[in-house]
C-alpha cells in the first residue's frame, strides 16, 4: 500500500494523497496543485513533460494565459529544492518546451507523522499559479540557516499568503492590465499581516513596474516602493525581490549607480537564483556599455523563466542598443505571432525593423499596440525617419502632455526632436532627461537613436554627468 500512496525520491517521502512530505525531520503539507505538478513529472521520470501536457493535467477545464502562473510555480519548485544551475538534480527546464523529472525515484525514509512544530528555519514560500483570481496555490521551500540569518522566521497568516498570491498573479496578467486590482490584494495582504516581509516586497515591485508602464507617475508611485522595499528588507534582509527593486530604483530613477552596485552585490551574495536578479543585472551591465555581460546574465534569467515575455522583449532591447538588428528581429518574430498581445515586444521589434529601412512593418507594428508602456517615443521617431514630419510633432504634443501629467519624457522627447534634425532642441532636453525621471536615458551610451548627437559637447557634458 506504501508504494502506492508515497512518491519517494533522494530521501524524500511525499503521501500522493495528503501532500505531506518529509526528509528527516522535516515535515510540511502541498496544496494540491503543488503536489500535481511534482507528481506529473516525476511519474514520467525520464520522459519530457510538455508545458501543455502539465497544463492539461492541472486545469482540465482550461484557463486564460495560465503561462505565467506555471512559470512562477516551476521557478518556486527548483529554488525550493536548490534545483537551479548547469546540472539540476531533480528537474530539467527544456527551454519552451517542457520539464523533465532527473531525479532517481526510490526507497526513502518512512513519511514522519506526529504533531511535532516544524523547525524555525523552515520557509512556507507562497507562489502564484493559474489566471482566476480564485486559482491559487503556494509552495514551500527550505534552506539551511545562515550565520546572519535570524533564529526564527515569521509564517504569514494562510489569509495573508491567499491574498499575496492573488495579487502576484493579478501583476503578471497579459490578457487585462490588473496593475489596480494586483496592488489592492497586496495592500490586503499586507494589511491581514503588516509583518509578511515578501508582501511588502511584491508591493514594492509592483508599484515600481507600474511607474515604468506609466500606469502610476514617478512622484506618487517611487516613494511608495521605495519605502515598501525598505520595510520588506527591515523584515527580512534576505528577500531578493526587494534587494532587485532598490536596484530597479536607483539605477533607472535616482541614476545613483554607486548605491545601485550595493544592492545588486548584496543580492547576488544571498546566493538565492532569482530571473529578476539576472534580469536586473543584463539590464545594468547594458546600461553601463556591457554588452556580452548583459547578454550572458538574460540569457541565465531566460533559461530560469524562459516563457516570461518580459526577459525576451530586454533581451532584444540589449541586442538592438548592441546595433545587432537582425538577432533582435530573429528573437522577437515568432514570439510576437504566438502572442500578439505582446506589446512592449512589438515596440523593441519596431525599432529593430526601422533600423534596417524596413520602414512600414515597423509602422504595422508600432500600430497593432494596445498599451505603448515605457518607449513612447517610438511613433514619433518613426514618422520622423519616414519623413512624416507632422505626424511627429503631433506625437511631440502627445508627449509634452505626458509631461505635463508628472511623467517624464524628456529623453523620448530628444529622440524625436534628433531624428527630426532639430540637434539643439536634442540636446537641452537630453540634459534636461537626466533630472526628470527619464529612465532611459541610462542608455544613451549605446543608444542608435542618440547617434546623431555623438560628438556634440551637450552628449558628452550628458554622459559625464551620468555616469561619472
Amino acid at each position: 500500500m506504501a508504494a502506492e500512496t508515497t512518491l519517494q525520491f533522494d530521501g524524500w517521502t511525499v503521501n500522493r494523497v495528503s501532500g505531506e512530505i518529509a526528509r528527516e525531520d522535516r515535515t510540511a503539507r502541498l496544496p494540491q496543485q503543488p503536489l500535481r505538478i511534482l507528481l506529473e513529472l516525476a511519474d514520467r521520470a525520464g520522459d519530457i513533460v510538455t508545458r501543455e501536457q502539465l497544463v492539461k493535467a492541472l486545469w482540465p477545464q482550461g484557463v486564460v494565459d495560465c503561462d505565467n502562473g506555471l512559470n512562477v510555480a516551476v521557478r518556486k519548485l527548483l529554488l525550493g529544492r536548490d534545483d537551479v544551475g548547469d546540472t539540476p538534480k531533480y528537474i530539467e527546464t527544456l527551454p519552451r518546451v517542457g520539464y523533465r523529472f532527473v531525479g532517481k525515484v526510490g526507497a526513502a525514509k518512512p513519511l514522519v507523522r506526529g504533531p511535532r512544530p516544524l523547525p524555525a528555519w523552515w520557509i512556507v514560500a507562497v507562489i502564484a499559479i493559474g489566471v482566476l483570481s480564485s486559482v491559487f496555490v503556494w509552495w514551500w521551500q527550505s534552506s539551511q540557516s545562515r550565520a546572519a540569518a535570524p533564529a526564527a522566521r515569521h509564517v504569514p497568516s494562510p489569509r495573508a499568503q491567499e491574498l499575496y498570491v492573488q495579487g502576484m498573479h493579478e501583476r503578471s496578467r497579459r490578457d487585462v492590465d490588473a496593475t489596480a486590482l494586483a496592488l489592492e490584494k497586496l495592500e490586503a495582504a499586507i494589511k491581514e499581516d503588516p509583518e509578511y516581509a515578501e508582501a511588502w516586497a511584491g508591493y514594492s515591485r509592483t508599484l515600481a513596474s507600474a511607474v515604468v508602464r506609466q500606469r502610476i507617475t514617478p512622484a506618487d508611485g517611487l516613494p511608495k516602493a521605495r519605502a515598501a522595499a525598505e520595510r520588506a528588507l527591515a523584515l527580512d534582509p534576505t528577500v531578493v525581490d526587494a534587494h532587485v527593486t532598490l536596484l530597479h530604483i536607483h539605477m533607472d530613477f535616482d541614476k545613483d549607480f554607486a548605491a545601485a552596485t550595493r544592492d545588486l552585490e548584496r543580492a547576488k551574495q544571498l546566493g538565492a537564483p532569482s530571473a529578476s536578479l539576472w534580469h536586473y543585472s543584463a539590464m545594468w551591465n547594458g546600461q553601463q556599455g556591457r554588452v556580452e555581460e548583459a547578454l550572458a546574465d538574460m540569457r541565465r534569467a531566460r533559461a530560469m523563466e524562459p516563457m516570461t515575455l518580459l526577459l525576451s522583449s530586454n533581451h532584444a532591447s540589449i541586442l538592438f542598443h548592441a546595433r545587432r538588428y537582425d538577432e533582435a528581429i530573429e528573437l522577437l518574430t515568432p514570439i510576437i505571432a504566438s502572442e500578439p498581445g505582446f506589446d512592449t515586444g512589438r515596440s523593441v521589434l519596431a525599432r529593430a525593423l526601422a533600423a534596417t529601412g524596413r520602414f512600414d512593418e515597423a509602422l504595422a507594428q508600432l500600430e497593432a499596440r494596445k498599451v505603448v508602456g515605457a518607449w513612447q517615443g517610438d511613433l514619433g521617431v518613426l514618422y520622423a525617419k519616414m519623413g512624416r514630419r507632422e505626424d511627429a510633432l503631433r506625437e511631440i504634443a502627445r508627449l509634452d502632455a505626458l509631461q505635463a501629467q508628472g511623467f517624464g519624457e524628456s529623453y523620448e522627447l530628444a529622440t524625436i526632436y534628433t531624428a527630426l534634425g532639430d540637434l539643439d532642441k536634442g540636446c537641452e532636453l537630453l540634459a534636461r532627461s537626466l533630472d526628470d525621471n527619464s529612465f532611459l536615458v541610462n542608455w544613451m551610451r549605446l543608444d542608435p537613436r542618440m547617434d546623431p548627437l555623438r560628438g556634440r559637447q551637450c552628449f558628452a557634458d550628458a554622459e559625464k554627468k551620468l555616469y561619472g
